[in-house]
């Protein structure tokens, strides 16, 4: 999902007028800056002037299960540790001019140079969603009967978050057995929030620009509308010539079964009541037809609300194994606007079996705030 056009603080602008300082404007400029926020998200103090923009990046993995990061060279001290801050990117053309917030991070025990007329802190900064991805330290459970979306809540509370947006598509779905996680030396917090939030067809949660989490129903990529056009039109394009295309196909599979594990009480799963069956017969270069025939078949399990939402994790795993075969990587001018997994469309007459457009997920980037070229990871859909 990419950050809308037109979100806060940049409302007083309309959609072209963020587009046009993203791609199209021959004159744009770009500046950095830092908020120092509180665990509500609230501003304490804005410290851009004490941040090197020049060293700054922020950068985002959406595979990773903490997806967020950033690098900041602060010239003050805070609170390490402890201390949250948010970067942020203005585009100026002169006339409009548009900020974008990107991520709120907590910071890490910084690294500090002498011999300077100020200290200078190289900061590690870690997604704000990091303080779910503590251990454990001990056993969990929630009862059947118990609303799916409460239990996640609970424990967003419970670890200190005040600031998160729950969709309430699931409200009312409540587990159908007890959900019990056992001591274990790797679980965190973050495992079981996102084992519940799959119950009912959740993706994992998420942290968004603002800093806010997020939990909200996983939609196919195929179903989803296009966030961004990337094009090589001289007029407008703002994408890097110079691309990397990596296919990898041996190994992917082309079938999957998927079985729910949680309805130890009810009928022996039989597919349409506890199984799901998924062949790829002639999509892409993984498919049965392309391989002469050949299947590969993936078993998945997982625990699931209901059948509808064993399919949709499965339909999860399938999206993901069949995004593998071919990876984009390469470089755009700024665009501040990209976030978790952003569905793009891609026009390159010249990337081999594409054709001229391709719809792409963003799985990765990397911003400079000093306002450097963008990197990208992009997976063909």
């Amino acid at each position: 999902m990419m950050q809308p056009l037109t979100a806060a603080p940049r409302d007083h602008l309309t959609e072209a007028q963020v587009r046009w300082l993203i791609q199209d404007s021959p004159a744009v400029e770009t500046a950095h800056g830092c908020e120092l926020v509180d665990q509500n998200l609230e501003v304490i103090d804005d410290i851009s002037d004490d941040v090197d923009g020049d060293s700054a990046s922020v950068a985002r993995r959406s595979y990773n299960a903490v997806h967020g990061a950033a690098r900041l060279t602060i010239s003050r001290d805070l609170d390490w540790g402890t201390a949250i801050v948010r970067p942020y990117m203005v585009l100026t053309d002169g006339v409009i001019s548009a900020r974008f917030n990107l991520g709120a991070y907590y910071t890490a025990l910084p690294r500090q140079s002498t011999g300077q007329n100020l200290p200078a802190h190289d900061v590690t900064g870690y997604d704000i969603l990091d303080r779910l991805n503590d251990k454990t330290g001990t056993s969990y459970a929630v009862d059947a009967g118990v609303e799916v979306l409460t239990a996640v809540e609970t424990i967003l509370t419970d670890r200190g978050y005040t600031r998160y947006i729950l969709d309430p598509s699931a409200a009312g779905k409540t587990l159908p057995s007890a959900y019990v996680s056992p001591l274990d030396d790797n679980k965190t917090w973050l495992n079981i929030v996102n084992d519940l939030l799959a119950l009912v067809a959740y993706q994992g949660m998420w942290s968004d620009w603002n800093g806010y989490l997020r939990g909200e129903p996983y939609q196919r990529p195929a179903d989803r509308t296009v966030e961004w056009v990337y094009d090589l039109d001289p007029a407008t394009s703002i994408i890097s010539p110079e691309r990397t295309y990596t296919l990898d196909t041996y190994e992917a599979p082309n079938r999957w079964v998927a079985i729910r594990n949680n309805d130890i009480d009810g009928a022996t799963p039989v597919e349409g009541n506890g199984i799901f069956t998924f062949e790829n017969l002639t999509s892409g270069p993984t498919s049965i037809e392309a391989r002469g025939g050949r299947t590969i078949t993936r078993p998945v399990r997982f625990s699931a609300a209901d059948q509808a939402a064993l399919e949709a994790q499965a339909w999860l795993a399938i999206d993901a194994d069949m995004r593998i075969p071919q990876t984009i990587t390469h470089t755009t001018g700024p665009n501040p606007l990209h976030w978790h997994f952003d569905k793009i469309t891609l026009d390159d007459p010249a990337a081999g079996g594409l054709g001229p457009w391709a719809d792409v997920l963003a799985t990765g980037w990397m911003l400079p705030l000093g306002g450097g070229d963008m990197d990208h990871e992009w997976q063909v859909l």
